[in-house]
């Protein structure tokens, strides 16, 4: 009796191991060491964003709203940059060789820019709000 009670309970933390398994799944582009923002990123909607070491624009797919500007920082999954003397924010995640998604800060009723990195820095964050669309991006170049 003893050894089907084993058994029994040797299947069960199989099944319970191949399930958790089978729910975490994988990330089949899991970024390496090398991955970088810099380059040239497109969504299957027409925009995207080119980042180099200094600089990032947004082409918005040919609206009207694309932009360019001189990054001053990346931190915490943000790219901060300026542009007219003022400063704002882009947020990315999920960040492999090949894919990112990217997000330009705005809320209903949001700010626009701020005076200083630092007021930028405080303001364009997820938590108060901005951030709420990612665009997913390839890397084409």
């Amino acid at each position: 009796m003893l050894h089907s009670k084993f058994s029994r309970y040797s299947l069960l933390l199989v099944s319970v191991f191949v399930c958790a398994l089978f729910f975490t799944g994988c990330n089949p582009n899991p970024p390496s060491e090398e991955a970088t923002l810099v380059g040239t990123w497109e969504s299957q909607y027409g925009d995207g964003y080119v980042i180099s070491e200094t600089s990032i624009t947004y082409d918005d797919g040919g609206y009207g709203f694309g932009w360019s500007g001189t990054i001053e920082e990346i931190a915490d999954s943000y790219i901060y940059y300026s542009k007219d003397g003022k400063f704002n924010a882009v947020a990315y995640k999920n960040l492999t060789d090949s894919s990112c998604s990217f997000s330009n800060a705005y809320k209903d009723g949001g700010k626009s820019s701020e005076a200083s990195l630092e007021d930028a820095k405080k303001e364009f964050t997820v938590e108060n709000g901005y951030f709420s669309y990612y665009s997913e991006c390839a890397k084409t170049e």
